[in-house]
């Protein structure tokens, strides 16, 4: 279509009730109105992006009764489904994961009525495998309201007194190989973590490309969750969290961040979305909580005889690993990095590039630990210890140590300035 300059162009515009002094209203005119709000609403969440804004974490009992009745409490919490649309939670819920969706009454007399986005059904928990949580949009309608005869009703009929926009959720199965879930010890410590690399695209080839060639114009998607879309997870749904049920133990682990993201922009222009996208800062990001969050429930059980090589296939580009000692449940340095080649020797580094070198991590591929081969070379990874953690315990003060890995192709934070750093706690050049 054509259109000189200056012509105002209105056919793709937001169409809304011209209100004037002496209109006659019809409930059309009412809904169209109401259908402009929300269609405005819908663009300003699109700009801003999908992903969860706040809240809706996760929970779970694991092991025990969930072996029978399997139930998940997802917190109060807001997020942004791809259509733009606003979902959120005001109060904590049980989910239960056996029970499919219904749609008789609800609440205090709401009866479930979905609108245009009506998702497909969920998977019951039948078997052992890996699922995806999501929280999708839903409309309904609540108590009575007579009509008043007007528009050919009868004047002792009712309708609807109020609509509703509400949640629901909904589980998919997550398309996790066979050899992932064998019920070996190796297999079972690192399957947390390569489920989560699954969903990140770590493991797909349809995200290497970039690295090989630039200029090629991405898939359409990548990784476990995009496998998904659109037959199963609909642009009406979003993520919020992996669960993975084992027949006769019940659920294993509820992994949020494999499947939780910030709000993130749509990448224009497609072309580089692999290499600039805020797609891929949001996944960098998703993937240092991951690690923590699993780490922090791995220092629950002898974290002292740990080595990251057996629960971890891969590891985020940085982390942050606690150290123990009779005061702080935490790990043993030595036998956390057991197997896992260390650049030289553990440096110290300025507090004030702890942050920048978190965030420019979320640049950076993982580090992937690759098989004992002739041919491979396994990656290494700088360790420091920050200068005013250390200063802290060598001033006998109640502080726990920790340690900040960083993959080998990150630029070494550790170099001393020393107009700017402590020389006791400097380092030499590397040779």
């Amino acid at each position: 279509m054509r259109i000189d300059l200056d012509t105002a162009f209105l056919d793709d515009g937001i169409r809304s009730t011209n209100f004037f002094n002496g209109r006659l209203l019809s409930a059309e005119d009412l809904t169209r109105e109401q259908q402009a709000r929300k269609d405005a609403l819908k663009q300003f969440g699109a700009a801003l992006g999908e992903g969860v804004v706040s809240g809706l974490e996760v929970e779970a009992i694991i092991g025990g009764s969930s072996a029978t009745e399997p139930v998940v409490t997802v917190k109060q919490g807001l997020a942004l489904n791809r259509e733009g649309r606003a979902l959120e939670l005001k109060q904590p819920v049980e989910v239960s994961l056996l029970r499919g969706a219904s749609n008789e009454a609800s609440s205090a007399g709401a009866q479930a009525g979905f609108g245009a986005c009506s998702p497909p059904g969920s998977v019951y928990v039948s078997g052992t495998g890996v699922y995806l949580l999501v929280i999708s949009e839903a409309d309904g309608r609540e108590g009575r309201a007579e009509t008043s005869g007007l528009g050919g009703q009868p004047t002792n009929g009712c309708e609807a007194k109020r609509l509703v926009e509400g949640v629901r959720f909904r589980l998919l199965r997550l398309d996790v190989p066979d050899a992932d879930l064998q019920n070996t010890t190796a297999k079972r410590q690192r399957l947390r973590n390569r489920v989560a690399h699954h969903c990140f695209g770590t493991t797909d080839t349809q995200a290497v490309p970039f690295r090989d060639y630039p200029f090629s114009v991405p898939a359409t998607g990548y990784g476990a969750i995009d496998k998904l879309r659109p037959q199963f997870l609909t642009d009406c749904d979003v993520p919020l969290a992996v669960i993975h049920w084992r027949d006769g133990e019940g659920i294993r682990f509820v992994d949020v961040w494999s499947a939780r993201r910030r709000p993130t922009r749509s990448t224009q222009p497609t072309r580089w979305a692999l290499g600039v996208g805020d797609r891929r800062a949001a996944e960098g990001e998703a993937m240092f909580l991951q690690f923590q969050d699993q780490l922090d429930s791995l220092r629950a059980v002898s974290p002292q005889a740990l080595k990251a090589r057996e629960h971890f296939e891969f590891l985020p580009p940085a982390g942050v690993v606690p150290l123990g000692n009779t005061a702080f449940p935490g790990f043993n340095k030595d036998v956390f990095f057991d197997g896992v080649t260390i650049r030289d020797v553990v440096t110290h580094v300025e507090g004030a590039r702890i942050q920048a070198l978190l965030r420019m991590a979320f640049a950076f591929p993982p580090v992937t630990f690759l098989p004992t081969t002739p041919s491979s070379t396994d990656p290494f990874v700088w360790l420091f210890k920050v200068r005013e953690n250390q200063q802290a315990l060598l001033s006998g003060g109640s502080t726990q140590e920790y340690l900040i890995f960083a993959s080998g192709h990150m630029p070494d934070v550790s170099e001393p300035r020393y107009d700017a750093s402590h020389w006791t706690f400097g380092n030499y050049a590397l040779r």
